[in-house]
């Protein structure tokens, strides 16, 4: 029986680089995308070019009932699953604690916490039904264990799935399921925001292998605590950042400035703006 895996978010970059690993591991693959369907197909060329199969299903994950949904349909396509691989996630836009509202904290819960744990469950539970010593792995970030000034509730979402693993390999370990992170760092080519910075000089120069990293990079990552040679490992997380958060603060003479003048100016106005709007509302 060949090995199989679930693959979230797996119409581009991070996800689709693991699906196209994998395959050439030998995985039939599963891959949802939420809008890119030209990106699903590429990925289901590229699996298939490999000679494995590749199970497309377009899936909104946030909506709480559709990681059942997705899972029922993997099982059913698949036959089994021995790889669970939490990656679908939404960034979302960094800003300050005083630009917050309900609808931000929704929406990145739901995308980056709530769908990691449901994905998990019910991969876990066809797992345990099938008696198959599987494997999960959430992709994470860097940002879970290095704290930037904009970057309190998607890193601090990373941060809890990070904690979460830990205690969810203990629970699983009864079922001889692992359970693990791969945290990335900078990876090219993100999205078409972040490329160019990803590959400014400044970037480069503050990553210790000098480079950013690449879709292939965590790839390997995931296929390799997926493995055998990873059978003794569980409740950990596996960085792929080319050393990027491993220095300390920054040495020299010169003044570290962790927010520019420019973001504090517009992050003022927008928590003046919501301040008048509250009372305008309150006056009516």
């Amino acid at each position: 029986m060949g090995k199989t895996a679930v693959i979230t978010g797996g119409s581009h970059n991070i996800g689709q680089g693991v699906a196209i690993v994998l395959a050439e591991r030998g995985y039939d693959v599963a891959i949802t995308y939420k809008s890119n369907a030209d990106g699903a197909n590429e990925t289901k060329q590229a699996v298939e070019a490999l000679g494995r199969k590749c199970y497309v299903y377009q899936a909104s994950l946030e909506i709480a009932e559709m990681p059942q949904k997705v899972l029922d349909m993997a099982h059913k396509d698949l036959g089994h699953i021995d790889l669970m691989v939490c990656n679908a996630a939404n960034p979302g836009g960094r800003s300050s604690i005083l630009a917050i509202t309900p609808e931000v904290i929704d929406t990145l819960y739901q995308t980056n916490l709530r769908n990691y744990m449901l994905c998990a469950g019910a991969a876990a539970r066809y797992m345990v039904a099938d008696q198959t010593e599987g494997s999960i792995v959430f992709i994470t970030s860097t940002r879970a264990e290095m704290a930037y000034v904009d970057d309190y509730l998607y890193g601090g979402l990373k941060a809890a799935v990070k904690r979460a693993t830990e205690s969810i390999a203990l629970d699983l370990s009864a079922y001889n399921i692992r359970v693990n992170c791969v945290a990335p760092g900078a990876i090219w080519p993100a999205t078409p925001r972040l490329a160019p910075r990803l590959n400014s000089p400044f970037v480069k120069e503050s990553i210790p292998l000098h480079r950013v990293g690449n879709a292939r990079d965590v790839g390997e990552a995931v296929a390799y605590i997926a493995s055998d040679a990873a059978s003794y490992i569980t409740g950990t997380t596996l960085r792929v950042d080319g050393g990027l958060i491993l220095p300390g603060m920054t040495e020299g003479t010169e003044k570290v400035s962790w927010v520019s003048d420019e973001w504090r100016e517009s992050i003022y106005n927008e928590a003046m703006e919501m301040i008048r709007e509250r009372e305008q509302k309150e006056e009516e």
